[in-house]
């Protein structure tokens, strides 16, 4: 492990200027100096190693993977004088959204240009690339190097270098663990390529990004063997306040301050989209933002976000409402207010989101706008462990490794896989080999994995191949997956949201998860839309002005606890006893005024299993409705 907190300037910026004499000039020359983390992750990724890089924000953590990585494959083509280029790709960067993506491409493509590195992004987002002219350096998402394995593995065989951003976000979800598979296929494709002599070597250099991440090396070593953790300390002071919600009144009244304040640009996060759209229509022409009061959500098409971004960036005084859409490193402009109305799930989306904040000064400001005591108490533990680094912390920020790899994974993947293969024929032996960790350990029983086989053939996913033996072949299941173009995305069924379109310009507004039947008022980008007709998938729409049966804001409290350490840490804060402790499992009311029944929640701390059984007891023994577990 490499740690330190470097704040001198280059201590030989010579001979750094040596060492990376191909990519100095183009990465760092204008940062004057090095930060800490560019310093300390020279050496280890100009050596080969596969790295974790975990700094703040706005440390230069992209430059610092880029530099010394992008100089070995300069060295490396410069002494074999090898500068023909190929019709392949040379480097992946794997970003979590295609914001970020695009962000990514503004940031490095000066760079590039100067290095005379071509560059290019693939996300849903992009028209297709050019197999006979790929670009060396590629921007993607999983879904994206997904499809680009199953259809264009050529493409892929000459890949020297992984560059993981905001590792974090993918950690224990689906994505995460189709990402861990993904790996596996393109390292299979380098060994492959290698050993027909189509490669000049079968190794691939991995590096990961991340700002905020508990035990950093080993959430890494899930994705790539043997990561060296490069980790530099660069907390900024937190100012946060907390206040009671009571509708868009309270709101207004803290927007009367901002003038005292120095407040001009706010990032308002919301826990689901539909309230951003909600408090966009409600805020929009107030004061001090007027119309700059701005929406951004992922069910909006990627013209509108753009465009949401690019505003926000350039104007002066603006106000904008987001999902996790804009926790990551989008250059969205110097923010000088975080605006958190809702808790959000976890301690480190909390961080994430507070950490978007006054990027260029050593102080965070944040507001916390809570509805409920409990809610309240939520934000006290989350801005306690921002501000420390102890065992809650810690315990807060911590992953679940005990959470298993998950089986529609393995679905998804198999049938993902089969499209690569060859002859469109998969061996269901040879493809288990792919279902392991960086260091050959088996992600998944090898029983379970054969009953999950013999379950697509019953499903008619796949089909005994006409040939013969153990091979298979596309069932009509995994036609129609083919044709819907879903097969390289977890299959959770967001191919059948419906398309929002303009009738008057035909342009694509955004997507709803539901239909909506003609004569609907809905918001979407912030303004009312109502549909006039719909056309299976299609929803068409018209600008509406009317706004008065559109919904107002809820008030309602339905954030859920996600995990033991945060039960435990908000029953402290609430006072009441540890359950593992004295056998007692706190209660607390939840009810609102709003309320016409008595709302409880029950900490047992004793696991999501333990959780159901107990609720099915309770409702059973007491007559009680069990909400969630």
């Amino acid at each position: 492990m490499h740690n330190g907190n470097i704040k001198s300037e280059i201590r030989n910026p010579k001979s750094v200027i040596e060492k990376l004499s191909h990519t100095f000039d183009a990465f760092l020359s204008r940062f004057g100096r090095l930060t800490a983390i560019q310093e300390l992750a020279l050496e280890p990724l100009l050596s080969g190693e596969n790295c974790v890089l975990a700094a703040a924000t706005a440390s230069g953590k992209t430059e610092a993977a880029l530099a010394p990585i992008l100089e070995r494959f300069q060295q490396r083509r410069f002494k074999t004088n090898s500068q023909k280029q190929t019709a392949t790709v040379k480097f992946l960067y794997l970003v979590p959204t295609r914001a970020l993506a695009r962000d990514i491409a503004r940031r490095i493509e000066q760079p590039l240009k100067k290095m005379a590195i071509g560059l290019a992004v693939k996300t849903g987002d992009e028209p297709a690339l050019k197999p006979t002219r790929p670009p060396e350096f590629l921007i993607t998402t999983p879904e994206s190097l997904d499809s680009l394995l199953a259809n264009r593995p050529k493409m892929l065989r000459d890949v020297s270098a992984v560059v993981l951003d905001e590792l974090h976000l993918y950690d224990n979800t689906p994505r995460g663990d189709q990402l861990r598979i993904l790996l596996n296929r393109l390292r299979r494709l380098r060994e492959y390529a290698f050993t027909k002599g189509d490669a000049a070597t079968a190794e691939v250099q991995f590096c990961a990004l991340s700002a905020t991440m508990h035990n950093p090396a080993s959430i890494a070593a899930k994705y790539f063997a043997n990561p060296v953790l490069i980790q530099t300390d660069g907390q900024r002071e937190i100012d946060a306040k907390l206040f009671e919600m009571r509708g868009a009144e309270s709101l207004r009244e803290f927007f009367a301050t901002f003038k005292a304040r120095e407040v001009k640009k706010v990032l308002a996060f919301c826990q689901k989209r539909a309230e951003c759209e909600e408090w966009v229509n409600l805020l929009r022409g107030s004061a001090p933002f007027g119309d700059e009061v701005l929406v951004h959500h992922a069910n909006l098409s990627a013209n509108i976000r753009r465009q949401a971004e690019e505003n926000f960036a350039r104007t002066g005084a603006a106000l904008c409402f987001a999902t996790s859409t804009l926790e990551l490193g989008i250059d969205i402009g110097d923010v000088d207010l975080i605006l958190l109305v809702g808790a959000p799930d976890n301690l480190g989306s909390f961080l994430q989101r507070i950490g978007r904040g006054n990027r260029r000064t050593r102080r965070t400001r944040v507001a916390c706008f809570y509805r409920t005591p409990t809610e309240e108490a939520v934000f006290q533990v989350f801005i306690r462990a921002a501000k420390n680094s102890g065992a809650e912390t810690s315990a807060l920020l911590a992953s679940d490794n005990g959470l298993a790899f998950r089986p529609s994974v393995v679905v998804q993947q198999l049938c993902s896989y089969l499209k690569q293969t060859t002859h469109s024929e998969l061996n269901p032996e040879h493809a288990f080999g792919l279902f392991i960790t960086p260091n050959g350990e088996p992600l998944i029983d090898k029983h379970q994995y054969e009953k999950i086989v013999e379950h697509l053939i019953e499903k008619d996913f796949f089909r005994p191949a006409m040939r013969g033996g153990k091979q298979l072949q596309a069932g009509e299941i995994w036609e129609k997956l083919y044709e819907e173009r879903a097969l390289y995305s977890n299959m959770s069924g967001t191919n059948e949201r419906a398309v929002v379109i303009d009738d008057m310009t035909g342009r694509r507004v955004g997507f709803l998860d539901s239909k909506l039947p003609a004569g609907s008022t809905f918001l979407m980008g912030g303004h009312a839309r109502r549909v006039t007709s719909t056309n299976g998938r299609k929803i068409l729409t018209r600008a509406e002005t009317k706004t008065e049966n559109v919904r107002q804001p809820h008030q309602k409290w339905n954030w859920r606890v996600k995990s033991a350490a945060l039960t435990k840490a908000l029953a402290n804060e609430l006072g009441f006893p540890a359950a593992d402790k004295t056998g007692a499992m706190p209660l607390v009311s939840v009810q609102t005024e709003n309320d016409s029944e008595k709302r409880f929640l029950l900490f047992h701390n004793a696991g999501e299993v333990y959780g159901k059984a107990l609720g099915e007891l309770l409702e059973t023994e007491r007559n009680l409705i069990i909400v969630e577990h």
